[in-house]
């Protein structure tokens, strides 16, 4: 078979020079058709020459992973061109936590604390006071955490006054110390001193004291009443005057704010114990009483007195009757054992030839039933005020 030419096909053979010029004419077709590109990861530049279609091909071809948060110019989708540059940001992961909480948590491409608050949304937190660590200007790197506090109004009741505080201060310990308020060791505090501010709005602090009070306390003498023959039955005699006794009761009063809210009785005290008043009662059988007036008309003013006793209108039977009852002829004794101006006992006034009750009997017949009883026993009927009065 011959070709066009003259020739046949099987006489027809490959000429080497023939193949490299299609190789290079093949060659020179693939380079015109790819692109040359620059990558930029995280500042390292790398230049390629590739043919696929997109940029998110170019970085799977150069192996670079795109993880959640990188930033990628232009978009993975975006067509490659010749002269391209590529630029991945690989993102950090900040934590910002504003007053002792995680507030947010920011994965972005961010270079200094500045950026994270910006892209936690919360970059006027400085313009508003409050206080950024580090500060706005320091480089972050993945895993730190920023700590942003803010303004807190706490008041403080205190000493009967409240106070008003806007602190950047973390903690109530902190607060009371930067105030110069100091605790005893009894007051009460309505918080805990470890207690962040952000959850505080009010601090209360009670003064508890306590303090030691005593009281003085009377113990009251009793009355013992002894027999005796010495004196007539009916007649008594104090022996020995009473005295009342004291003791000191220490108590532990516990006062808050200045107001007492308890008492506990820690202490007694007996300072004087109380001394019984001892009266003798007579037991002896008395002489037969005075024969009565001579008339039943006379009156008991006209009575004569008895043998060395003051007349019926001697002013010491009112000094004395002033002492005794502070001259009431019609009183009776607080303890109801003497009765009348001149304090008979009744046993006293019957053996004396009185009737009734004494209080009852009139001025005179007290008199003249006293000047009987004086005549026989003397003065020391009336122990105590006879002699205040110089009687004995």
């Amino acid at each position: 078979m011959r070709s066009f030419l003259g020739r046949s096909a099987s006489s027809f053979r490959w000429s080497p020079f023939l193949g490299l010029l299609c190789l290079g004419v093949l060659a020179a077709g693939l380079l015109a058709w790819s692109n040359t590109v620059e990558v930029d990861v995280d500042g390292e530049v790398t230049s390629v020459r590739t043919y696929v279609d997109t940029v998110g091909d170019v970085l799977d071809r150069l192996d670079v992973d795109v993880d959640h948060g990188d930033e990628v110019s232009p978009a993975l989708d975006a067509p490659v061109e010749s002269g391209m540059l590529i630029e991945v940001a690989r993102a950090s992961t900040v934590d910002v936590r504003v007053d002792g909480l995680i507030l947010s948590r920011v994965v972005a491409p961010v270079e200094t604390v500045a950026d994270v608050l910006a892209e936690a949304d919360l970059a006027e937190l400085p313009d508003d006071g409050a206080r950024v660590t580090p500060a706005l200007g320091s480089s972050v790197g993945d895993g730190d955490v920023i700590e942003v506090w803010t303004p807190q109004d706490v008041r403080i009741a205190v000493d009967g006054e409240t106070l008003t505080v806007e602190t950047l201060i973390q903690d109530v310990e902190s607060l009371l110390e930067a105030e110069g308020i100091e605790l005893g060791d009894d007051d009460r505090i309505n918080v805990a001193l470890e207690a962040p501010l952000v959850f505080v709005d009010d601090v209360v602090i009670e003064r508890v004291e306590y303090v030691d009070e005593v009281d003085e306390v009377v113990l009251e003498h009793d009355e013992v009443r002894r027999e005796t023959d010495d004196l007539d039955q009916g007649n008594t005699r104090v022996d020995v005057e009473g005295e009342d006794g004291l003791r000191h009761d220490t108590w532990q009063v516990k006062l808050v704010d200045g107001d007492e809210v308890d008492r506990e009785l820690v202490d007694e005290e007996i300072v004087r114990e109380p001394t019984d008043r001892v009266v003798l009662v007579g037991t002896r059988t008395p002489p037969p009483p005075p024969p009565p007036p001579p008339s039943s008309s006379s009156s008991s003013g006209s009575r004569s007195a008895p043998s060395g006793a003051p007349a019926a209108d001697d002013p010491v039977w009112d000094r004395l009757a002033q002492c005794e009852s502070n001259g009431n002829w019609s009183n009776i004794s607080g303890n109801g054992l003497y009765y009348g101006g001149l304090q008979f006992h009744p046993d006293t006034w019957r053996s004396v030839g009185g009737s009734g009750m004494p209080h009852q009997a009139s001025r005179a017949e007290q008199i003249y039933r006293a000047q009987i009883l004086q005549a026989r026993s003397g003065w020391g009927q009336w122990p105590a005020c006879s002699q205040r009065l110089g009687l004995r």
